[in-house]
């Protein structure tokens, strides 16, 4: 089994909340993504549109662990920008929306997590949150123990719009 669990955050604070109690229970950064506006990206984690390498490994040595892995990932390589719809994607998601970055934005990022295994209902949800500034954190469980225990971090953590994929 391997599945999503979702949830939007309303500020980077809460974001890193998640991500700090999400590696306590032994989640690893291979199993996160994070889905945001560039402009988001730029405002919460302090980025600009440029070359982020420095920024990425800075964030990374300061942060540590999940976090720093997080929010490097969010500057460097398997960071996915996705022109016309202003967004950035990292983590395996990645995959599921690299068709939305080679012009195909007509289903907007809605088409991508419905590829991925989220439901229609949800995407829209999920998109319009993100389209008003919210990040999206998702995170691959991969069994119905793990799901439980990144359900309740995610709730714990405030997240908003908690889903299963």
């Amino acid at each position: 089994m391997s599945t999503f669990m979702t949830a939007t955050f309303k500020t980077r604070m809460a974001a890193e909340e998640a991500l700090r109690r999400l590696e306590a229970i032994g989640i690893t950064d291979k199993q996160i993504s994070i889905v945001s506006t560039d402009e988001t990206r730029g405002r919460s984690f302090n980025l600009e549109t440029k070359n982020h390498a420095d920024e990425g490994v800075a964030g990374g040595a300061t942060a540590g662990g999940l976090i720093g892995a997080a929010l490097g990932a969010l500057a460097i390589a398997g960071t996915l920008a996705i022109p016309g719809l202003n967004m950035v994607v990292t983590g395996s998601l990645v995959g599921s929306l690299a068709g939305l970055a080679t012009g195909a934005v007509a289903g907007g990022v809605v088409g991508g997590l419905i590829g991925a295994g989220i439901p229609e209902y949800e995407a829209k949800i999920y998109e319009e949150e993100i389209r008003s500034g919210s990040i999206l954190l998702a995170v691959e469980v991969r069994d119905s123990q793990q799901k439980n225990s990144v359900k309740k971090v995610l709730e714990a953590a405030d997240g908003e719009h908690l889903a299963a994929a």
